[in-house]
């Protein structure tokens, strides 16, 4: 058998100890592990919004609307257009006398960009959106009319 000399012994002690101290530090480096994460995504609450005509109607003429909108979400959000959500309702009176729901129409407006913020009310004044028809009957005159709007938007990010 060979004699090992003391230099020999010492320098593979020193390889064996830096190869081990090399395989510990690459072991605390090279770590991998898994997490899962959940996220809820929020709930969208519908538009809440009131119309008031701005002017009378009579036959043949256009008025504006002041439409306010209350957002009730977390989100701001554009409205981009309206149209008739419903039939127009006349009050039971004039209906009886013979104006009909027909004798006025909401002009659907689109390319609106009306911002609500998250949680907040807006006015809008929105030009000539209703109309009484040229033809409405007399029975029209007086009338109330129960118009309800269909609003359409997007929500905008922060």
């Amino acid at each position: 058998m060979r004699n090992v000399s003391q230099r020999t012994a010492v320098i593979t002690l020193v390889v064996v100890i830096v190869a081990g101290i090399a395989s510990v530090a690459w072991a605390a480096w090279s770590v991998t592990g898994n997490a899962k994460a959940t996220a809820t995504a929020a709930s969208v609450t519908a538009l809440q919004a009131t119309a008031t005509p701005q002017s009378s109607l009579y036959p043949g003429a256009k008025a504006a609307i002041l439409v306010s909108v209350t957002n009730p979400n977390e989100f701001a959000i554009e409205v981009q257009s309206f149209t008739s959500g419903a039939a127009v309702q006349v009050d039971a009176k004039h209906l009886a006398d013979g104006c009909t729901a027909s004798s006025v129409v909401v002009l659907d407006k689109s390319a609106l960009k009306l911002r609500v913020d998250g949680g907040d009310t807006e006015p809008f004044t929105v030009p000539d959106a209703v109309m009484m028809i040229d033809q409405a009957p007399q029975a029209c005159q007086g009338a109330s009319f129960v118009i309800t709007l269909a609003l359409a938007g997007v929500s905008l990010p922060d």
